[in-house]
């Protein structure tokens, strides 16, 4: 997991949360998130799944593949989340680099 990007360690944060997946077919899943991967495949449980037409069902356990994913709608419980805070003070660092060095010219050495 310490190569994997923001949305994905949220993704990983989001177990054991209910989550709304929807998929690149129009299909929309709301479930408890079970199990997540890096390559954003997930294990849902106490699934309804809507079809494209409207269709509601219900389904024990279903297995999505991220490469079908469109989107995933996560709690706001998430807001709090130890990535944000990382991307923070990352964000908060980098302007202050740049505030720093904004009026310096660097002398060439040579």
């Amino acid at each position: 997991m310490s190569n994997v990007g923001i949305p994905i360690k949220l993704l990983y944060e989001a177990e054991g949360m209910k989550v709304t997946v929807e998929m690149k077919n129009g299909e929309i899943y709301r479930g408890l998130l079970l199990n997540a991967e890096d390559t954003m495949n997930m294990t849902l449980s106490e699934v309804v799944r809507t079809a494209r037409n409207g269709q509601v069902s219900k389904i024990p356990t279903v297995y999505l593949r991220g490469s079908g994913v469109r989107f995933i709608a996560l709690p706001d419980l998430l807001r709090n989340a130890p990535a944000f805070k990382k991307v923070a003070n990352m964000k908060a660092k980098m302007e202050a680099e740049r505030a720093g060095g904004a009026g310096a010219k660097r002398k060439r050495e040579g």
